[in-house]
């Protein structure tokens, strides 16, 4: 298939009330239940607790090479470099002389909407009292364990930990659903797992070494995910009827 009829298979019309209903009201409900458990429950701290040892009252896999070294800063290291090839293919797209020439707004989109999740959680951390499972008194730690919706004593400084900032480098990619949607819908489901798993792996690498509960991935993914639907929203709107 030529590059002009891609672009024309992905010209179709957007039902915006069946758009909206799967893509926010229907994912708004089940992260909300599934941070509402979360929330009124142990399993955040439960899960935490099995990668703790409580004996030596350490986080044993906190420095390990392949969740520290590998998975921690090589992930972030390939998301970089993934950033900086979208910004050049989008750049590229400007070209007349492009294969990728009359998808600028969809590159466009895809440089936006994955740098608005990690943005977003950058301002987060840096404005709630949400701390790492490291930091608690339950992991040896010296500060308390703050629920999403638990009071906070004013003494308490920035927690600097939540949303989780790493799953969210995977998580922001679950854009790249919406972008195969105007270029390429029958890739869309690949793009989501793309997604999907990368923020999960990142999640889990840092669950494992007590940076983070589960909970604050949950909250990551539905940064990135909504995020990435408000701007397809607004890039997009002339496709909806």
């Amino acid at each position: 298939m030529s590059n002009e009829e891609i672009f024309l298979s992905a010209q179709f019309p957007i039902d915006v009330i069946r758009f909206i209903k799967n893509q926010f009201i229907l994912p708004l409900i089940f992260l909300g239940l599934v941070l509402l458990c979360l929330e009124f429950s142990p399993l955040d701290v439960w899960l935490a607790a099995h990668f703790y040892d409580a004996e030596f009252r350490r986080w044993p896999y906190r420095e390990n090479w392949f969740t520290h070294e590998v998975l921690h800063k090589g992930g972030r290291y390939l998301v970089y470099a993934v950033g900086v090839g979208v910004l050049l293919l989008w750049l590229d797209s400007w070209r007349s002389a492009s294969r990728f020439y009359g998808y600028t707004k969809q590159w466009g989109y895809l440089l936006l909407a994955s740098l608005s999740g990690p943005l977003i959680i950058t301002y987060l951390k840096a404005h709630t009292h949400i701390y790492c499972p490291w930091d608690l008194v339950l992991f040896n730690g010296t500060k308390p364990h703050i629920r999403l919706l638990g009071p906070v004593p004013d003494s308490l400084s920035i927690g600097h930990c939540f949303p989780s900032g790493h799953s969210g480098l995977g998580f922001t990619f679950v854009s790249l659903y919406f972008f195969f949607l105007v270029v390429k819908p029958e890739y869309k489901y690949y793009g989501l797992a793309a997604g999907l798993m990368s923020g999960l792996i990142f999640g889990i690498d840092q669950e494992i070494r007590g940076a983070h509960f589960f909970s604050h991935d949950v909250v990551a993914l539905a940064i990135c995910w909504f995020s990435s639907f408000t701007l397809f929203m607004v890039f997009f709107r002339k496709r909806f009827k």
